[in-house]
């Protein structure tokens, strides 16, 4: 895998960059970035694609995969060296790939031109249950009459990412939960004044925050979930420079590595039947599973097969967790155990998955 994270946007089509897993080919190469529109893949033309469709198509790609990426406008990071490439197994180059002419790209204001790379792929996956930390805080809050909270927040039952937890996207200057320091951006929120927030939707939610707050003092259960990159940064002596405006956005959600720290009460799963006809393929493979040298790991899709299926059911994504199968917890169970049980059914297989935003390639 190339340990990278693609979703689609709201207000614009096309495919992009969410994020990086740590210790993935990406990560290592170090020439993708949060945030990078994919305008084609080997040749194919993704300005109008899908994540689904990247997938399927990096999937089959073999062992090299030529990307063609547009920026927001600060600079691209230097292409490595000759040395360096034959050193990490990776290819970079401004010119076209002669076999796989990329479409020509999208040139607008605020966007850099576009770059090609390349990318090796390994049959190794990383641990990802050791990149994150979540520790639960209690907090209460002074605070004048009627004065708001000072806080976005998103996430919520049904909504349209998924069937996320409530999570702050940002704390607002000047107001009390700012004041007050102990509240950040990324903080998921268990309740208010007592009052659970967990199975809520986004505007049950919100009218939650927004009621519980009319009084001189709230009391807020939260999760404080880091990466171990955020961790590392938050204990240099030297305090990061606060964020500029533009990082008090709404629009701003947690890498996905963060979503898989969350305690297993938090999780949302829900269950997908898979029916055949023949005894085919079900069209999907999966990574993780108990290993002597890496202790217990989730359970991912790792691709899915065009024409089989769970393509033609169309619910399954690459990155989705596994939780149990036919009923079955796959907690401590190795791969070895799990892929023969997955191939001795027959005519049916129900999982229980748990989607978090986005698709893993």
């Amino acid at each position: 895998q190339l340990g990278i994270k693609l979703v689609r946007r709201t207000d614009e089509p096309g495919v992009f960059v969410l994020d990086l897993l740590e210790g993935g080919l990406a990560a290592q190469d170090g020439r993708l970035c949060s945030n990078d529109r994919l305008l084609g893949i080997n040749g194919h033309d993704l300005r109008h694609g899908t994540p689904e469709l990247a997938a399927q198509i990096i999937q089959a790609s073999g062992e090299r995969v030529h990307l063609v990426i547009c920026r927001p406008s600060k600079q691209l990071p230097p292409l490595p060296s000759a040395s360096t490439v034959r050193e990490t197994g990776c290819h970079a180059s401004t010119h076209p790939h002669p076999h796989h002419p990329p479409p020509a790209p999208v040139a607008t204001q605020h966007q850099s031109p576009a770059t090609t790379q390349h990318h090796s792929r390994p049959g190794t996956h990383r641990d990802l249950s050791q990149c994150v930390t979540c520790q639960e805080k209690q907090i209460s809050v002074k605070k004048e009459p009627h004065e708001s909270l000072g806080m976005t927040v998103a996430g919520g039952r049904g909504s349209k990412s998924g069937e996320l937890p409530i999570f702050v996207t940002s704390v607002q200057p000047h107001g009390c939960l700012s004041r007050d320091g102990r509240i950040k951006r990324g903080d998921v929120l268990l309740s208010i004044n007592g009052l659970d927030l967990t199975s809520l939707s986004h505007s049950e939610a919100v009218a939650t925050l927004k009621a519980s707050a009319a009084g001189c003092s709230v009391l807020l259960r939260a999760l404080e979930v880091q990466t171990i990159e955020e961790q590392a940064q938050a204990a240099e002596e030297t305090p990061p420079a606060p964020p500029p405006h533009s990082d008090y956005d709404a629009s701003w959600s947690p890498s996905w590595v963060m979503w898989l720290g969350l305690p297993s009460y938090l999780h949302s799963c829900h269950e997908i039947v898979l029916r055949r006809s023949n005894l085919g393929s079900w069209g999907f493979s999966i990574v993780g599973g108990y290993e002597e040298s890496h202790a217990n790991q989730p359970f991912f899709i790792k691709t899915i097969v065009l024409g089989t299926p769970a393509y033609y059911d169309g619910r399954l994504k690459c990155g989705d967790m596994i939780v149990a199968v036919n009923g079955l917890s796959t907690s401590g169970m190795s791969h070895s155990a799990l892929v023969p049980m997955l191939k001795e059914q027959r005519n049916k297989v129900a999982l229980t998955v748990v989607s978090w935003p986005g698709s893993l390639v």
